[in-house]
Parts: structure tokens; sequence; C-alpha cells
């Protein structure tokens, strides 16, 4: 599964959340490093530096030594908080060494979605905690409390500011294992999950996602993905299966549910079960989103036939605009 090219497609949707939290990741490194060199700095250490920072405007001109002497030495880390450092240094360093790799969940077959999500965000949550960890050390607050920061922290357990830089995740899962119950524990902050739909799938699986502050994707072949990454919130999708419901619910359509939900496809309900779910409960998933999707008003279909709801603000303009075209007497290309 770890092959399949909808990942890397996914991946490269998301390259933007996933840059911005190995920003976090590196600028802590970045900065641990600096305090604990300057921890062992001699005098002529700190000159040379300052020297570096002045640049060659200053060479012959200002006094390197003396100009290091206007910033306060840094702050002296006892032997235990430099020790803890280094153990947060060592983990953020893991984390970057995984690349790509942090960021992919592979659910194995029959194993709960929940769970494996639940891992991969606590290893992030380790991250956070190692950053957390890091300012606390170069602050000189460091007590041996502390060190439970770089215990694994679930998902649950994260603050408001973290959660608003979560890792997004990638997740390859067979459709009889989707679960989207097990989907809304990870859904705050600016959370964004994509999942990768193998096998056979329940025609629409993430309906029941669907809040007016998700944003919520369904698509066979990534398209709205780009929409996703961008969305300022929670976002979850699902690249499916052809013959899937393909839907995509933005919460920046509009006020009303009609015109944040946009529909393109509609499967018939399935006849059997698929995983644990069964033929009633997926017909209800198709339902919510006919509903979601249905317009408060009825257009008028070409040619005088009877009116029907449209699905969703774009379906209404597009029906508008054809019947508009038929009464005006244009269609088949007449002037």
């Amino acid at each position: 599964m770890l092959s399949d090219p909808r990942l890397q497609q996914a991946l490269v949707a998301l390259a933007q959340p996933i840059a911005e939290f190995r920003a976090i990741i590196d600028d802590a490194i970045s900065q641990a490093d600096a305090f604990i060199a300057a921890q062992r700095a001699s005098a002529p250490q700190r000159a040379e530096r300052a020297a570096i920072s002045l640049g060659h405007f200053a060479d012959g001109r200002i006094n390197a030594a003396g100009f290091a002497t206007f910033f306060p030495p840094t702050v002296t880390a006892s032997p235990l908080a430099l020790a803890a450092l280094k153990q947060a240094l060592t983990m953020l360093r893991d984390v970057r060494k995984r690349g790509d790799d942090l960021f992919v969940v592979d659910v194995p077959p029959g194993r709960r979605l929940g769970t494996e999500l639940d891992h991969a965000l606590a290893e992030a949550g380790s991250a956070f905690g190692a950053v957390v960890l890091a300012e606390v050390v170069r602050g000189g607050r460091y007590t041996p409390e502390h060190a439970r920061l770089l215990q694994s922290r679930e998902f649950r357990s994260w603050n408001k500011t973290e959660r608003r830089f979560a890792p997004p995740l990638v997740v390859l899962v067979n459709g009889a294992d989707v679960q989207s119950g097990a989907i809304m524990d990870f859904v705050d902050g600016r959370e964004k999950i994509v999942l990768v739909v193998c096998g056979v799938s329940p025609p629409a699986p993430l309906a029941r996602c669907i809040t007016p502050g998700t944003f919520v994707l369904q698509t066979v072949d990534g398209s709205g993905l780009d929409r996703l990454a961008a969305f300022n919130g929670p976002a979850v999708a699902a690249i499916v299966p052809e013959g899937t419901a393909l839907f995509m619910h933005d919460p920046n359509g509009g006020n009303d549910p009609w015109q944040r939900m946009t529909v393109t496809f509609t499967p018939a309900a399935p006849k059997k079960s698929i995983g644990g779910q069964s033929s009633w409960q997926m017909s209800e998933d198709l339902q919510v989103i006919a509903d979601l999707a249905a317009t408060p008003f009825r257009v008028p279909a070409v040619g005088n036939g009877a009116a029907a709801p449209a699905l969703g603000a774009a379906d209404a303009a597009e029906k508008i605009a054809a019947w508009l075209v038929g009464q005006a007497g244009l269609q088949d290309g007449a002037a």
C-alpha cells in the first residue's frame, strides 16, 4: 500500500502544513544547539561570534570583544537541565530524520483507525513537549518536573496552540476499516487528515464528519486537496475508489449547508454490509449528503420538465443558467 501513487499525491498537496511543522522542529533544534554552544563559550569565542554577526563592515572599525560585552551572558544551565535539553534535542533530531514517514500512517487490515491516529499524533505531541522543554531550559526555569514533557502525549492533552500546528497525516486504510467517529476525535485546530482508501469502501465514509466548520472532501482523483491544505481550520479528505460518493463541504462557501456543500456524484446504496456498516447505515450516510446539499428552492428543468431541488450552489447555478438559456431560445447554438 505504501507504493500507492495517491499517497505521494496527498503528501504533495499537504506540502505547506508539513513545512510549517518542520519549521517548528528545525527552529527548536537551532536555538538549542546555539544555547549549548554558548554554555561552553570562552570570552574570545564570544568575541569571535560577535565579529561574525557584525560582518565585514566592522573589520578594523569596531572592537568585537567590546561589542560582545553589551549583551547579557547566556543563562548558565545546571548539569541536570543540560542533560534534559540534550535528551530533547535527540528526540527532535529523530523526528526530523523520519522525513515524510512522520506524516504517513499505514493502518493494517482490521486495526482500529482511531488507535493508529492516536499513536501517530502522540509522537508529534512528544516533539511539542521537547520544544517546550528546550524553551524552559533556555529561560533558566527548568526543574526536574519538566522531564515529563518528553513523555508521549496523546492529542486529547494538547493545548490550543499545539492543535493549531498539529502535523497533517496521510492515512492508508482499507475502506472496511474507515470509522468516521474515530476521525472526529482529531478534528480540531488546523489538523489535516487525508485518507487513501483501498479496496471496497462504503459509499460515503466521511458523511458524518461534516460539521459547519470542518472542511470535508471525498475525491477519486485528488481534486480539491489544494483547497483542503489551504483551509484555515480542521479538514478531512478521502481519496476513494471509483463508484463512491464525491462531494466537497467547504465552510467558506456560505452560511447555509447547501451553499457549503457540492455533490458531484451519488451512487446507489449498497445492498450488503461493508466492514461493520450495514446497508441501512450506508443509506443514511448518503441521505445526509443529499439533505445537506439540497437547495431551499426547486429549479425548473430544461424543456419545462418537472422542477427538482439542486444539490448545492454550483448545481443550482448550472441548472438555472440552463433553464434561462432554454427559455431564451438559445439552446442548440441559436442566436
